[in-house]
Order: C-alpha cells, then structure tokens, then sequence
C-alpha cells in the first residue's frame, strides 16, 4: 500500500526557488532536477523509511527524518498513511537553524 506523499506550502515554495534558480542559467538541468525529486517522492510512497534519521538530537526528537537528492536534503515526517514534506533545503545551508 502506498503512502501518501504530501508537500506543505514552505517545501512548495523551497522546490520552486530550487528550479527557478537552476532554470536561470541551465534549464535542461532544471528539468533533470524535477525529475529527480519526482523520483525521490515516488520512492518515499514505496517507503517512508527509507530516508535517514538526523544525528542532530532536536531533529531527531521532533520526528525528521531526511533524503537527499543531488545537493539538496528532503525533510519529513511519516505519520499513518502520510509523509509530510517539510523543506527541500540545499545541503550547505544550516537546516538546523532553519527547521
């Protein structure tokens, strides 16, 4: 049975900024891009675990779990038929600052 995968409005927007600035200067990159996270989102359906736990301790306790896809780390949680996207952030940024 699959899960639903779910994004909320600020991974939305983060996925959207993400495409926008790669389509600048390489959209045939933008596109590869979509596709990657498309592929990311259809396998946390399959498996919601498949993501990592976070090392960092509030992290972990607030339920994150995270995948990466390229540079950028996909951050959610899995409830009883759902996986709720919380942010799609690039892996230099501080997520823990910004979760």
């Amino acid at each position: 049975m699959k899960t639903k995968v779910s994004l909320l409005p600020k991974a939305e927007e983060d996925l959207k900024e993400i495409i926008d600035y790669i389509a600048i200067d390489r959209p045939i990159v933008a596109a590869k891009m979509i596709s990657r996270f498309d592929s990311a989102f259809e396998r946390l359906e399959r498996n919601p675990l498949i993501g990592n736990r976070s090392k960092e301790s509030r992290l972990r306790v607030l339920g994150y779990r995270f995948l990466v896809v390229s540079s950028y780390i996909i951050f959610y949680k899995v409830q009883p038929k759902f996986v709720f996207i919380y942010r799609i952030l690039h892996g230099a940024r501080n997520y823990s600052e910004i979760l």
